[in-house]
């Protein structure tokens, strides 16, 4: 079990800001996805905050934890 701060979206090529992420989708081993979306009264994953989910499928894990630029593991 593992939790997650989001950080942002990294700039890709002349795009310099994608706005706030509203879902995130990471695939589970059995092939379908996990999809988290901001736990109400928020609408966009706050930058820099807790995702406010514990992950636990080992797929997800791997994924989200080569993904550095996006998200920083905090427990």
């Amino acid at each position: 079990m593992a939790r997650f701060k989001y950080l942002g979206e990294p700039q890709r090529g002349s795009i310099v800001n994608y706005g706030p992420a509203k879902i995130i989708r990471l695939p589970k081993k059995n092939g379908t996805y996990m999809e988290m979306t901001p736990i109400p009264p928020l609408t966009a994953f706050p930058i820099g905050q807790d995702i406010g989910y514990d992950i636990t499928e080992e797929r997800a894990l791997r994924i989200i934890r080569a993904d550095t630029t996006r998200f920083e593991e905090i427990a």
